[in-house]
């Protein structure tokens, strides 16, 4: 929000404040209706998220050792380096460590923050390592600004697995538990959850029944008869090729090679808004299923979208709304057709499983695990296999006695 002062000499001072930027900003104009207009100018900027090229300029002054964490955080956030999952993580931080002053940064610091996520909030590992890496990074661009200001950022001097619950922490966390009582929900030392759900004998037949219009005698179906063709074609992509939901749901029917039997897919992972396109192998389960679901549709050019959940707004609050009703959609579907505890996410799971048990007629494995890597979006070298390849043990026994 901007105002404008007169001042005793006569000139006209503009000053602007945001949550955007770490410090008010002070200018001085000799017109007051200049003030005023630059001044309506950058107020709608701000409220678009959008901080002026010149505010950072004036705001980018090196923070002394006296001022606060928030000044570092906001700086960072508005140079647009970070990537667009750490924002609203770092958003957070601004609240709950912005006023610890950069003086105050020290090794016993960080390891005294990290045992109050624990103790204190009593996050999850999965939630602390994200704060840690936030604000890590932060620390890392401010003291490549300033390397004098520093000796060394104290968060990559933890050791590894700081975020586990230590067995001092369970034993701090059950005394914290005896003290308070009744009083307040009591804490647990949480550990990482690491999802291995695929599709269990029968499940995927029982969805099939489903989505062709099975009803359960002890459950009203909440299935929509009218939309369960376009729901079946894309379960049934996500599970035969890994596509992430996003990349699904905003497929447009260009991008859709029957001749080649390839989907030119746009990347959901982005940075910074670079967009980036990876090709897709359909499987012969998925070839016949997508080719009658296109050719049923209305052909209104390469550009109309294949499924009807997403308009087409690139909007990231709308996009997030549309991927949140539609894995509510999956929920329901295998809730009802009773695969208790099966997300859509796991279907991207169960995709790696397939790519990398696939053979070849002779008995031979299809794919590479280079060429896994490519199919299911990872960089070169990324260790995402080891996280998705879900190998069930009772399917590799069975394969040393086949």
């Amino acid at each position: 929000m901007s105002s404008v002062r007169k001042t005793p000499r006569g000139r006209y001072e503009l000053t602007i404040r945001s949550k955007l930027l770490p410090k008010p900003v002070y200018m001085t104009f000799d017109d007051q209706a200049e003030a005023q207009q630059y001044g309506q100018q950058v107020d709608q900027l701000l409220a678009a998220g959008v901080v002026p090229a010149g505010l950072v300029q004036q705001t980018a002054s090196v923070p002394k050792s006296n001022e606060r964490l928030r000044f570092v955080l906001v700086a960072w956030i508005n140079t647009g380096q970070p990537a667009a999952t750490d924002i609203p993580v770092l958003e957070l931080l601004v609240g709950e460590v912005g006023k610890v002053l950069i003086a105050e940064l020290t090794y016993k610091w960080a390891e005294a923050w990290v045992r109050s996520l624990k103790l204190e909030r009593n996050f999850s590992p999965g939630t602390i390592r994200k704060r840690v890496g936030s604000l890590s990074r932060c620390l890392d661009w401010w003291l490549r600004q300033h390397p004098d200001a520093m000796v060394g950022n104290p968060l990559r001097l933890l050791p590894k697995g700081a975020a586990t619950y230590t067995l001092k922490d369970r034993a701090d966390i059950e005394a914290l538990n005896a003290a308070a009582g009744n009083r307040a929900k009591p804490k647990v030392a949480k550990e990482d959850i690491q999802r291995e759900r695929r599709l269990l004998p029968g499940e995927l037949e029982r969805i099939e029944r489903v989505l062709a219009g099975e009803r359960r005698p002890d459950r009203e179906r909440t299935i929509k008869l009218d939309d369960a063709p376009a729901l079946r074609a894309m379960f049934l992509l996500i599970l035969y090729t890994g596509l992430r939901l996003r990349e699904a749901y905003t497929l447009q029917l260009g991008q859709f090679s029957l001749a080649t039997r390839v989907i030119r897919a746009k990347a959901s992972k982005q940075w910074h808004g670079k967009v980036k396109y990876r090709e897709v192998p359909m499987r012969p389960e998925l070839f016949g299923v997508l080719e009658a679901y296109l050719q049923a549709l209305p052909d209104e050019g390469e550009q109309q979208l294949a499924f009807p959940w997403w308009n087409g707004d690139e909007d990231a609050q709308e996009l997030a709304r549309v991927s949140s009703r539609l894995s509510n959609r999956f929920a329901g579907l295998f809730g009802y057709a009773q695969c208790d505890g099966l997300t859509e996410h796991d279907l991207r799971h169960e995709a790696t499983c397939l790519w990398f048990e696939m053979r070849t007629k002779t008995g031979d494995w299809m794919f590479r695990e280079a060429e896994v890597h490519r199919i299911m979006g990872w960089a070169p070298g990324s260790k995402m296999a080891q996280r998705y390849a879900s190998f069930r043990a009772e399917d590799l026994a069975a394969r040393m006695f086949s």
